[in-house]
């Protein structure tokens, strides 16, 4: 059993890497390297780089617990936040469970023993409920079937799974302390997953990248599929089974079922379902088909028709695991490999021609760079049958999903229909993309649009062409920000303080010392005579001239332009424009607007007199109430589509964005 912090002792010499004390503390290396240049951490130089003291690791977590610090709590996607809570969204909130499991969780401070006390006890009362067991007990089942005085009869072989190699006295021990609570049998409902997953620590989930799917999205996953005698299923990574239970719902056989999963509770609890739902209870037969292994690298997987579920999003960090799996997946050849690939690539290669593989996978598995190489094999192995867009669905997890469905073929690049779930909208994408192209969000007549904008003749780009640079990165904005302006401070540019063409007056203050920073840039940059500041957090540009030579913020990036013949006033126009929105959040589906997005755009070339209107426009702006500066604005839009090329029902389309 993991012991308290409080209670590990470490010699003050030994040392650790800085991704291990990053493990420890939850956190990214990225910030470790920062906390390093803080002085929150210290290093000891070595010839294989900087080693960390672990005793300052494990009392700076320590301290961090007791006062109950929100450095750890801030992060996107949190990494470290500990404790427990409920998986509000795993089960109907119509469930009679629902607000048992809630009250039981949010009391709940038990250790792994009495966790395992608590499942057995949940299971015991779910087949009370379930009239599968006879008893004359009203309460503390698992206490009376330690004690010997109820019977489990065919279900025994079960029970002892879940307590494993745990004594017997200890459990009873732990039994004896269990919280008073009542659960119901609630067909197919994965009540005890709603336990367990709620009860594992955050930051254990959030790590491993496994993310459990709640009943509405596994019934939405599982209601396109084609469920019949002999069709066989398989999910790779079946945790508790609840994609599993729902097939089971609409009429699968268990013959027809396999599941597999490397954490065997998991697998125990999805055996535990299988016999809850009435469908099989024989001993062989769940342990046939629900197995505890290793998905990648197990040989001894049957042939099946379909491959579904919602594998782990995380990395693959243990090089000799993924040195293992790169035996035979290609998605394997390269540093911390994202499980997602993994599963996709092997649940195609278990398949025969015309399987299915239908998973819910992160959405940036269609866009990112870092997902390339499986956007690449599923093009040469299989084609896109349908996406279906599911943006937020993962209790408390900032990480737009879908659901991708895909068909095994022998033929290269094969095309077809491709069907798009976006919403409330529904439309079939029947261009021919190419190999790379996974961009289903976009129709065929966007499509159109964006092909036109990118094969302009006269256009330009800014990669080469301009000088970018980061905001100031303070390390601490409280200890180097101030609301009033002091002595020896000067005016800082925020990401909020840009709107289109426009600097509001900033409210915060900075004192630049030389050396005093995580990190800047170099000072000709801010203080250039004419540069574009825009908002780093944002889906499109939001982009407004400075011609001041103020500071910038990280949340507020620059750039300063070299072209001959395109003022910053008119490339302000061009990155503001409807035009440019559109090409934004039709191609990059982003929430930070990067150097390398901004690189990608395509400049249209003005003629003199369409650059020198446009600058017009832009002044006039300066002068212009409310109403009349919504009317400028169009002007200028319809005058940088028509730069671009774009007639008016291209216009239309853009503008609806």
């Amino acid at each position: 059993m993991r012991q308290p912090i409080k209670q590990l002792k470490t010699k003050k010499t030994e040392v650790i890497t800085l991704a291990t004390a990053c493990k420890m503390l939850g956190i990214s290396e990225a910030t470790g390297k920062n906390w390093l240049r803080l002085g929150k951490l210290s290093a000891k130089d070595t010839e294989t780089g900087k080693l960390i003291y672990k005793h300052e690791v494990e009392k700076l977590l320590l301290s961090l617990k007791k006062d109950g610090s929100n450095v750890l709590k801030s992060r996107r996607n949190k990494t470290a936040l500990k404790g427990r809570e409920l998986y509000v969204n795993y089960v109907s909130r119509e469930s009679p469970n629902h607000a048992a499991v809630a009250l039981l969780v949010n009391g709940f401070t038990g250790s792994t023993t009495a966790i395992t006390a608590l499942l057995c006890e949940s299971f015991l009362q779910l087949l009370v409920d379930a009239k599968r067991i006879k008893t004359n007990c009203t309460k503390q089942y698992f206490k009376a079937y330690l004690e010997g005085t109820l019977d489990a009869d065919i279900y025994d072989w079960l029970l002892l799974e879940l307590m494993d190699k745990t004594s017997r006295n200890t459990l009873l021990s732990a039994s004896k302390k269990l919280p008073s609570f009542t659960l119901h049998f609630v067909p197919f409902e994965d009540t005890l997953g709603l336990i367990y997953l709620s009860l594992m620590e955050l930051s254990k989930r959030r790590q491993s990248g496994r993310y459990y799917t709640p009943q509405s999205l596994t019934d939405t996953a599982v209601e396109t599929l084609q469920v019949s005698r002999g069709r066989v299923f398989l999910d790779p990574c079946c945790g508790s089974g609840n994609f599993l239970l729902r097939l089971l719902r609409r009429g699968a056989r268990v013959e027809d079922l396999y599941g597999c999963d490397l954490d065997g509770f998991s697998v125990t609890l999805a055996r535990i379902n299988f016999v809850l739902s009435g469908n099989c209870s024989d001993k062989d037969t769940l342990q046939d088909h629900l197995l505890k292994c290793d998905t990648i690298t197990c040989r001894s997987l049957p042939q099946v028709d379909v491959v579904l579920g919602n594998p782990p999003w995380g990395s693959c960090d243990d090089e000799k695991v993924v040195s293992r799996y790169a035996r035979t997946l290609i998605c394997a050849e390269k540093k911390r490999p994202c499980f997602a690939d993994l599963f996709v690539e092997r649940s195609l290669n278990l398949l025969k021609d015309g399987g299915i593989v239908q998973f819910v996978l992160p959405e940036a598995l269609l866009n990112v760079a870092s997902h390339e190489t499986i956007r690449a094999f599923i093009t040469e192995h299989a084609r896109v049958r349908s996406v279906r867009y599911l943006g937020e669905v993962f209790h408390a997890v900032q990480c737009p999903s879908v659901i991708l469905t895909l068909e095994k073929t022998s033929f290269s690049n094969a095309s077809g229909d491709v069907i798009v779930n976006v919403g409330d909208s529904n439309y079939i994408v029947r261009r021919q993309r190419k190999g790379a192209d996974f961009n289903f969000k976009v129709t065929d007549q966007e499509a159109l649009v964006l092909d036109k904008m990118d094969d302009l003749e006269h256009c330009v780009k800014l990669k080469g062409h301009a000088k970018f640079a980061l905001g100031i990165v303070t390390g601490s904005n409280n200890d180097s920000i101030f609301k009033e302006k002091i002595e020896g401070a000067e005016p800082v540019l925020r990401g909020l303080d840009i709107e289109p063409f426009k600097i509001n007056p900033p409210d915060s203050f900075i004192k630049y010392e030389e050396g005093a920073f995580q990190q800047v840039a170099p000072m000709e940059l801010y203080r250039a005579k004419e540069k574009l500041v825009y908002r780093f957090i944002a889906k499109y540009p939001i982009v407004a001239v400075d011609t001041h030579g103020m500071l910038t913020l990280n949340s507020c990036n620059l750039l300063v332009p070299e072209f001959k013949d395109l003022s910053a006033t008119y490339l302000a126009a061009v990155l503001n424009s409807s035009a440019v929105r559109f090409y934004f959040e039709k191609k990059f589906h982003t929430i930070k607007i990067l150097r390398s997005l901004l690189e990608e755009v395509p400049v249209p070339v003005a003629s003199k007199e369409d650059h020198m209107y446009i600058e017009f426009l832009v002044e006039e702006l300066k002068e212009a109430d409310e109403v009349a500066s919504k009317e400028i604005i169009k002007k200028i839009d319809r005058k940088i589509a028509e730069i671009y090329g774009l007639g008016k029902r291209a216009l239309k389309l853009i503008s609806q964005v």
